[in-house]
């Protein structure tokens, strides 16, 4: 009695396995996707100007922006993806004095590497692509190179709601080696590097 007990709750233990490792790679298998979400940006603007004795006077403050995607997920661990991600205007100020505003608009090509571990997927990502940066001005004091390249890297998790739905969380840092200029009359100081931390929430869809 005791044996076929211990083989009933063998078979009961593997069969579970079965469907959860079967349930697990339906999860993990390739296909399309697309993505959209809300990104919260942290500047980087002011770190990079620190060492410039003109431009360390200069404050951005962070804002919000959407981000949008679409990829290819090729193998259980491995996607290529294309990402856009618009920010709102950051305040810019300039010991004290408000400049005016700086926008800016990004998108690269990523390359994701996945964790495909059931309905919980960790992710890190690599990405190039450009940025584009709109500078409204009432001074014209301030001047950004654009286009420029930009550089993308992120880690985040994906989690499934279902087969097909899932839930997104990230962050990833957005940098570009594109000039900042500020013209102060009789100073025309100039310093490499922008860039922003992006914290990122949404949703997906795997067709």
């Amino acid at each position: 009695m005791k044996t076929r007990v211990a083989a009933a709750l063998l078979v009961c233990l593997v069969s579970l396995v079965t469907r959860t490792a079967r349930a697990d790679g339906e999860f993990a298998r390739s296909g399309a996707y697309i993505g959209v979400g809300a990104s919260r940006s942290l500047n980087l603007v002011e770190d990079f100007l620190a060492d410039d004795p003109v431009l360390k006077h200069i404050d951005a403050s962070d804002n919000w922006g959407v981000n949008a995607r679409a990829g290819y997920r090729l193998t259980s661990w491995f996607a290529l993806e294309a990402e856009y991600e618009w920010l709102d205007d950051f305040n810019v100020r300039f010991g004290g004095i408000d400049l005016g505003t700086i926008g800016a608009q990004s998108a690269t090509a990523n390359l994701k590497l996945i964790g495909p571990f059931g309905r919980f997927q960790p992710y890190f990502l690599l990405g190039a692509g450009a940025i584009w940066v709109s500078v409204h001005d009432r001074f014209g004091a301030i001047d950004v190179t654009s286009p420029a390249f930009a550089g993308r890297v992120g880690i985040g998790m994906d989690v499934f709601l279902t087969q097909s739905f899932y839930l997104n969380v990230g962050a990833e840092g957005l940098l570009s080696p594109a000039k900042v200029s500020l013209n102060t009359g009789s100073l025309d100081a100039s310093a490499h590097g922008v860039g922003a931390v992006n914290i990122q929430a949404g949703l997906g869809w795997r067709f």
